[in-house]
C-alpha cells in the first residue's frame, strides 16, 4: 500500500464539544441509526472534539454499548488530550476503545483484534 493512502475505515467526524443537548442528541440518533441500518464497524474520528462534558461521556458510553449489544464494533480515534485524560480520569479508557488515530483503529478493526482488547 502507497503511503500518502492511509486507511481509513468506516468512520464519523465528530466536532466541537459533546455536550448535554443537541449534540448529545445528535450522537444518539446516529448510533442508533448505525445500529437500524446493521453497521459492524464504524470509528467515531474525535481529533475535532474540544470538550466533552459528563453527559457526553454518558453519550460515548452508550454508544459503545449501543453497538456491542448489537454485535459490532466501535472505537474513538484521535483524542485530543484533554478528552484523552478526562477518560483516563473517569477510567473510561479502560472500557472505551482509544487509537491514537483513525488508521491506527482502521488497522485494528481490519484485523480483526478489536473485539479481544478495548486498547
Amino acid at each position: 500500500h502507497r503511503p500518502d493512502r492511509v486507511p481509513q475505515g468506516p468512520h464519523q467526524d465528530l466536532k466541537g464539544r459533546i455536550t448535554l443537548g443537541r449534540e448529545s442528541q445528535r450522537l444518539e440518533t446516529l448510533v442508533n441509526e448505525l445500529k437500524d441500518k446493521g453497521v459492524k464497524k464504524m470509528i467515531f474520528d474525535m481529533s475535532g472534539v474540544t470538550y466533552v462534558d459528563s453527559a457526553g461521556l454518558g453519550i460515548l458510553t452508550y454508544a459503545y454499548a449501543t453497538m456491542k449489544k448489537a454485535n459490532a464494533e466501535l472505537r474513538l480515534a484521535g483524542l485530543q488530550e484533554r478528552v484523552q485524560e478526562l477518560l483516563k480520569f473517569t477510567h473510561l479508557d479502560t472500557i472505551l476503545p482509544v487509537d491514537a488515530s483513525l488508521a491506527d483503529s482502521a488497522r485494528t478493526l481490519a484485523s480483526g483484534q478489536a473485539a479481544t482488547s478495548p486498547n
